[in-house]
């Protein structure tokens, strides 16, 4: 028995099991809240959610090949599909219907200017030996000349000796008589007729002595090349003729030097222009870069115009990838940002770097690029990252162009908002 006032032994609870499927509701109803609470916040906080998208396509900027002259295509030398290097012909291109009418214009011109030099060539070799004659006759005229002055000369001379005898005599004839009269032996008359033919001897004395000064002067003129008397004018007309031949001559040098120069550059242009019809006639183009043809859009056998398009080639090293993002994410999205793209048919991504973004890509920005992009809606973006290598030996790839990867669906994902984070906490 218990004593009074104690409480008895205390019974355990008991415990009553439910089945299992008791629980599923309530773990419904949380994984509801939950899915409710990730939908408010995915809508309210989108960049912490929202880091990746499957509306990405693998896209390169097309390379038009275009031909600066027109013609018919004969060769095409890069197949679709094939791989091309800077500097490698691509087509061939023939035109045997140049306009030839500048070589033309140019050889018309190199012939006048050859017919020009030639006739002031023959002008100049007539002057020379016209010179080269007067130069002879001059000389020949001088020295008849000086001859003839110098026997003018030994006349005069012969002449004022005689006179200079003819004066000293009568001075003599003077001196006997003025010592008769003064004897008383003869009259102061004839005395005085005596001095007064003294008188006209010495002037005739005196003036075949300006005669002779006269003379002396003309020959000297003469060898300074002074022509001054009727004797002289011939040479001085000849002198004068050669000077005019000699400023001639001299012009007619400097004319075949700047003739000789106009021929020389016309003969440059004339071989400059025959040797771009002949390139132009069988013109190559060649390829300024490497990359690979994706299309034809000018066969062989097709007549094209200057400026027209031959193919459409893509560079393997210039892949982008074009991604659609909601607009909210764009400050997310500035240039430089790195991306990982993970391309259909392979297993490791590729990292690439964001180049630009687009709010929208009208026909004429699609058009740079070989693969259309992906459609977009109200409140999304474009994404262009530039791949940092390029994607090469896809698996099942059968051409060039194809291990590009150019066309394939991508999906292009952020770094999670966490990693930079904890890059800063570090």
């Amino acid at each position: 028995m218990r004593p009074a006032g104690l409480p008895g032994p205390r019974r355990r609870p008991q415990v009553s099991v439910r089945p299992l499927w008791y629980a599923v509701p309530r773990v419904g109803s949380y994984l509801l809240v939950l899915l409710g609470v990730w939908l408010i916040l995915s809508v309210m906080f989108p960049s912490l959610f929202l880091r990746s998208t499957d509306r990405a396509v693998i896209d390169s900027p097309v390379h038009l090949i275009t031909t600066p002259v027109e013609g018919i295509v004969t060769t095409q030398n890069i197949a679709v599909g094939g791989q091309f290097k800077a500097g490698q012909s691509i087509m061939t291109l023939k035109n045997p219907n140049l306009d030839r009418g500048l070589l033309m214009e140019l050889m018309g011109k190199l012939l006048d200017s050859q017919k020009r030099y030639e006739t002031l060539k023959t002008q100049l070799d007539s002057d020379q030996v016209r010179m080269t004659q007067i130069d002879a006759d001059i000389k020949r005229y001088q020295a008849m000349s000086g001859h003839e002055h110098a026997d003018t000369i030994k006349g005069i001379r012969a002449r004022l000796a005689a006179a200079n005898r003819q004066v000293a005599m009568q001075q003599q004839v003077v001196s006997r008589n003025r010592a008769m009269q003064e004897a008383g032996a003869v009259s102061a008359a004839y005395t005085s007729a005596s001095r007064a033919q003294l008188a006209a001897l010495t002037g005739a004395r005196d003036a075949i002595r300006a005669e002779l000064d006269t003379a002396v002067g003309v020959s000297q003129a003469a060898r300074g090349k002074i022509y001054t008397t009727s004797t002289d004018s011939t040479v001085g007309a000849m002198v004068q003729k050669q000077d005019s031949l000699r400023v001639e001559i001299g012009q007619l040098r400097s004319e075949l030097a700047q003739q000789k120069a106009y021929g020389d550059s016309m003969g440059k242009l004339v071989s400059v222009e025959q040797t771009r019809l002949e390139r132009l006639s069988s013109y190559d183009v060649n390829a300024f870069s490497s990359g690979v043809v994706q299309d034809v859009l000018a066969p062989v056998g097709t007549r094209v115009a200057a400026g027209a398009t031959l193919m459409r080639a893509v560079n393997c090293s210039e892949a982008r990838v074009v991604a659609v993002f909601p607009r909210t994410l764009s400050q997310k999205l500035l240039p430089g940002t790195k991306v990982s793209v993970h391309v259909d048919g392979m297993a490791d991504p590729v990292p690439a770097s964001v180049s630009e973004i687009l709010p929208r890509a009208p026909d004429g920005d699609q058009a740079r690029y070989i693969v259309p992009f992906p459609p977009i809606e109200k409140n999304e973006i474009y994404l262009i990252a530039k791949l940092d290598r390029p994607i090469a030996n896809l698996p099942g790839a059968k051409s060039q162009a194809d291990s590009c990867a150019l066309g394939h669906w991508a999906q292009v994902s952020l770094d999670p908002w966490w990693k930079g984070l904890v890059a800063r906490l570090r």
